[in-house]
């Protein structure tokens, strides 16, 4: 019993040291086909310890049966396959056995979500990439250079692509929820993008775009707009009874006539530089407007103030 259990001590031991001092019941291949200590060791329960290789199959065997590429009995062997071969089974073309055949274009695209990896697919990477919009956003298509069209007609997915920075601008007009993203924050959007949609007017991306007259006033909200400084509004639409034009830059030369609209704007701060220009028409069509701070230098009787 003791000699059993010192046996089995030692042979424990004997593992650990592994490959050194591993007493085998049977002998070593004269010429392995692998260094041992890449095999595969094993404890029987009664036979003792063994071995077997990892690979069964011989570097002509591999290269005669074109099935095992890419197994793990062939994988350390390094031998190639000719481009025809790699064209005949497509699953053999994206392994290392087919890694330096050139393929043909159409090869590349008809099989793209298994070639895009394929270094004799490169050529043909955007290509490939733009067969499928997965495919465009996946890591093997991080490189690819997109086509200004294929990115805005998918902005929303591929606002982040690489392959499609050169049109961010493009991309970040072609959705409103896009141009209010923090992906377009900081892109300076064009004139004719601002005046093509209210909601890319009033954001940050449109500062210092000057706004056409026309444009102004489409909304007292873009009338309102510093990019509509310059603008020359007409009277009708700044004398609209909206009494926020008195904000409106464009509406300086009607500001009397906006001031006399209200009660409160005519006696507001706001109004006291259009005490000159405001007409004695406007004051004197109401009294209470005749009486205010607005009409102060026009209407100096106030006794002839409408009753």
């Amino acid at each position: 019993m003791i000699t059993k259990v010192t046996y089995l001590i030692a042979t424990i031991l004997s593992v650990k040291a592994f490959p050194q001092n591993i007493q085998l019941l049977s002998q070593l291949p004269s010429d392995p086909i692998e260094q041992p200590d890449s095999w595969a060791w094993g404890r029987h329960p009664k036979e003792g310890f063994g071995y077997k290789a990892r690979n069964s199959l011989t570097l002509e065997q591999c290269i005669d049966n074109p099935e095992t590429a890419g197994t793990v009995h062939c994988d350390g062997y390094d031998y190639s396959y000719p481009v025809e071969l790699c064209i005949s089974m497509p699953r053999l073309a994206p392994l290392k056995v087919c890694a330096d055949a050139k393929f043909p274009k159409d090869f590349c695209v008809s099989n793209a979500a298994n070639m895009v990896k394929a270094k004799g697919c490169q050529k043909f990477l955007t290509d490939m990439c733009i067969m499928d919009i997965s495919l465009a956003t996946s890591q093997p298509c991080a490189d690819a250079e997109f086509p200004k069209d294929f990115c805005v007609a998918n902005a929303v997915k591929l606002i982040k692509a690489n392959g499609c920075q050169s049109y961010l601008t493009d991309l970040c007009t072609a959705d409103v929820s896009l141009a209010v993203s923090s992906d377009c924050a900081g892109v300076k959007f064009p004139a004719s993008a601002c005046t093509s949609n209210a909601n890319f007017a009033i954001l940050d991306n449109c500062k210092g775009v000057e706004f056409p007259a026309s444009f102004c006033t489409t909304s007292v909200q873009i009338a309102l707009l510093d990019n509509c400084k310059d603008a020359k509004l007409p009277k009708e639409f700044c004398v609209n009874g909206d009494l926020r034009m008195i904000k409106a830059k464009g509406c300086s030369k009607f500001l009397g006539d906006i001031c006399s609209q209200s009660l409160e704007l005519a006696n507001s701060a706001d109004c006291l530089p259009a005490q000159k220009s405001v007409s004695v028409f406007r004051c004197t069509r109401s009294r209470d407007i005749c009486l205010s701070q607005l009409c102060e230098l026009k209407v100096r009787d106030k006794g002839s103030c409408p009753q």
